[in-house]
């Protein structure tokens, strides 16, 4: 549950992300962001892992639009708080 929770709190701030200028843009759409097609995959993987065998999800996606890394870790332990964040370079 904890890891499904930690999921939908990264797509909900995607799907709700603020531009420059205060305005909604929806960065879960595969059709405007290319990683997330691959970020989806990541999140099942997660999310569905087996609870005996539990691992963090660490990494990067690049997110070509803007020439910028996203930097994820997924946490397997409840005490822990999860990251998704956009790097510059």
């Amino acid at each position: 549950m904890d890891r499904l929770q930690n999921t939908l709190k990264i797509v909900y701030k995607l799907k709700n992300f603020r531009g420059k200028h205060n305005e909604h843009i929806n960065l879960y759409d595969e059709n405007r962001c290319h990683f997330v097609i691959e970020l989806r995959s990541i999140l099942k993987k997660y999310v569905n892992q087996n609870d005996e065998a539990l691992m963090d999800y660490k990494g990067t996606l690049y997110f070509e639009e803007i020439d910028r890394d996203i930097e994820y870790m997924l946490p397997s332990k409840k005490n822990k708080e999860p990251l998704f964040v956009i790097r510059h370079k």
